[in-house]
């Protein structure tokens, strides 16, 4: 009848009442949360070969290699002093050839001989005692040749040549001919690869042999 008519609307009201609380609560905080929900948020860049790290930012992927690793933030310090990262990008690539070729000359002589000259006869096997053995003449022979090398390097490097490619000193170009750029950059990869693992490397050789007097399992010893 009515009162029970009366009864079931009162019930639903309370009912209604009750589930509009939490989502008249929710309404009056929507603004909150809608400004939070539109507040960008500042994602920093971190860097590919240490990402606990910031991206430094001179370094911007654009060179071949870059993977973002300058945790001394030297990129950043020669940007800033006004400096050309094409530079450095030269220094690291002739300290890695430098690297790659000391690496062989490190072990060569133990495992192959000796150059096959008098005054070679009693160097020491061991690199790190040699270089005060070889002769005057011969280490004269060897600063000239640098100096000279180090010349011709400089005159291309410094020569403000708006074509010049990094670390291009035309040996070896003719590999290159007839690859595309994606194989061209791709060897350049390498060779930087190459030339980073052989400065690790022989850094590591170099302790290696002061501590042990040996280069296991190249050289049991020298």
């Amino acid at each position: 009848s009515s009162v029970g008519q009366t009864g079931q609307q009162h019930n639903c009201n309370k009912m209604l009442s009750l589930v509009g609380s939490p989502l008249s609560l929710a309404g009056a905080s929507a603004p909150g949360v809608a400004m939070r929900a539109g507040t960008p948020a500042m994602a920093v860049e971190r860097s590919a070969s240490i990402p606990f790290l910031k991206k430094p930012p001179a370094l911007d992927g654009s060179m071949v290699g870059d993977v973002g690793f300058d945790p001394l933030g030297i990129s950043t310090t020669i940007i800033e002093l006004g400096g050309d990262l094409r530079y450095v990008r030269e220094a690291e690539l002739m300290h890695g050839r430098q690297a790659m070729l000391a690496t062989v000359g490190f072990v060569f002589p133990k495992l192959f001989g000796k150059l096959p000259v008098d005054w070679a006869k009693d160097i020491s096997l061991n690199p790190l005692e040699a270089q005060y053995q070889i002769p005057p003449v011969a280490l004269g022979q060897i600063a000239i040749s640098i100096a000279i090398a180090e010349g011709l390097r400089s005159r291309i490097v410094f020569s403000n040549d708006p074509d010049y490619v990094v670390g291009d000193h035309g040996f070896g170009a003719g590999m290159l001919k007839g690859k595309s750029e994606a194989q061209v950059k791709d060897m350049k990869m390498k060779e930087l690869a190459h030339c980073r693992l052989a400065m690790v490397a022989i850094t590591g050789m170099f302790f290696q042999t002061a501590i042990t007097g040996s280069l296991y399992p190249l050289v049991d010893k020298f």
